[in-house]
């Protein structure tokens, strides 16, 4: 569910933070720009996690007072695998679908009505979804009838 993945990227360190040790402000721009964001074909993005493996020497843009550093540094990345079980808890249910929470750190995960698992319906009354299957027409019956009709 949660991978580490290594990034390089050229990270600007804005002037009024030159004053600062290169590290404590590459990290400070790092932890701005890549939490909270979707890397594509990597995943979410949580946090960096320790420090900058490799940082080459800034360089200086003309009309920009920043320095630019190529970073290598990893991050924390929500990636679920394919047909990968999440254990939730049901927080809303609606007949547009339900919202889970996944333990403290998704709150907000919708799952559409269109993804429940049929029969689902959704019970006015109750304010739930409901799965109710019909049993009704159970195939075990049928085979205990062909043995009856064997002897």
């Amino acid at each position: 569910m949660f991978i580490l993945t290594t990034v390089v990227d050229r990270i600007r360190v804005p002037a009024h933070m030159l004053a600062l040790p290169t590290l404590t402000a590459l990290h400070n721009e790092i932890d701005k720009k890549y939490p909270n964001r979707v890397l594509v074909n990597v995943g979410l993005v949580v946090c960096r996690y320790g420090s900058c493996t490799k940082v080459t020497n800034g360089s200086c843009v003309p009309g920009d007072g920043g320095s630019h550093h190529e970073c290598l540094f990893r991050l924390v990345v929500f990636r679920p695998f394919v047909e990968e079980v999440c254990l939730g808890t049901i927080v809303k249910s609606t007949p547009e679908g339900i919202q889970v929470s996944l333990g403290n750190f998704f709150h907000d995960v919708f799952i559409p009505a269109y993804w429940m698992l049929r029969p689902s319906k959704y019970n006015e009354t109750l304010g739930l979804w409901v799965w109710s299957p019909d049993y009704g027409n159970d195939d075990d019956e049928d085979e205990d009838d062909d043995d009856e009709d064997e002897d």
